[in-house]
């Protein structure tokens, strides 16, 4: 699959927020040292980042398509204003930043894994077993967790997203 980042311009065929030689940037600058990998291993995870980001914010972005018609991605949107007013376009620096920062966690684990469900349908956290009959525990979730947090990326995203406790207006 070709890698192809989203310049802005609404592309039909983009595949990440960000390039690769920007994430090298961004952790070296940050002198991160788990970024890691060869250029297709780095590649893959630009993709796991920005597929993150399309699944798990697609439906509570502020804003719209702005080529809803071709655009392969969820932004570049419009309507979009930052905490400060400023009008936001083509694929801003924080959505960039956040998409560097779930491919990082993705080279060490699954952003969005399945939940581990036992019998009964109920959402297994954790399992011990001994060698005794009453040394077996089971801790289940209460509820369901839609998304894992990444505190660092999901706050970059927040600009973007609707609040949940107002409502969104569209111009």
């Amino acid at each position: 699959m070709a890698f192809i980042v989203e310049d802005g311009t609404g592309m039909a065929d983009a595949n990440s927020y960000e390039s690769v030689e920007n994430a090298d940037a961004h952790f070296a600058a940050l002198g991160i040292s788990a970024w890691s990998g060869s250029g297709e291993v780095k590649e893959a995870a630009m993709r796991a980042g920005t597929e993150y980001i399309e699944i798990r914010w697609r439906g509570n972005l502020k804003g719209r398509l702005q080529f809803p018609d071709t655009q392969a991605l969820l932004f570049p949107r419009i309507n979009i204003y930052d905490e400060e007013g400023r009008l936001l376009s083509g694929t801003p620096k924080e959505l960039r930043i956040a998409t560097c920062e779930y491919a990082l966690i993705s080279l060490s684990q699954i952003l969005m894994p399945n939940p581990i469900v036992d019998s009964s349908g109920r959402i297994l956290i954790e399992e011990s077993e001994g060698t005794g009959p009453l040394t077996e525990t089971k801790k289940y979730q209460a509820g369901y967790l839609l998304a894992r947090p990444y505190p660092k990326a999901d706050s970059l995203m927040s600009v973007f997203v609707k609040s949940s406790g107002g409502a969104t207006c569209y111009v």
